[in-house]
């Protein structure tokens, strides 16, 4: 591998990071071109373009966030374009790796109403 090679997978590696920690930010701000400041605001069809052009995702993982779906495998990134910021996370790590729940409905008990299971950064299992 040259220099040159190296030096673009630096790059893809450093923006991967930017897009994940603007995810986590909160309120996802866009650029203003897409009719809107923040992600939620927008139409289905600008959300699509803003996946497209900022995440790089095809157009099936699109599809599945814009009905705001989820699918064993996801990202964290990707279930908060679909589901949105969980109300709490519960997180645990282990040797078996970094396990979270994310959980959306909270009651005044503590419990969520549906929830996202992670494994390592990837849905791994949820209840609706």
């Amino acid at each position: 591998m040259n220099l040159y090679s190296k030096i673009l997978i630096i790059c893809l590696g450093l923006f991967l990071i930017v897009c994940e920690s603007n995810v986590r930010k909160q309120g996802i701000r866009v650029p203003d071109r897409y009719g809107a400041s923040e992600y939620s605001q927008l139409s289905d069809q600008a959300k699509r373009r803003y996946l497209r052009e900022y995440y790089f995702y095809p157009d099936g993982v699109i599809d599945v966030i814009i009905n705001g779906e989820i699918f064993k495998g996801m990202s964290t990134e990707m279930a908060i374009f679909s589901w949105g910021r969980p109300d709490n996370i519960e997180q645990r790590e282990g040797s078996w790796g970094t396990v979270e729940k994310w959980l959306y409905g909270v009651t005044s008990q503590g419990e969520g109403f549906k929830y996202l299971h992670f494994k390592d950064g990837r849905l791994d299992d949820w209840k609706e």
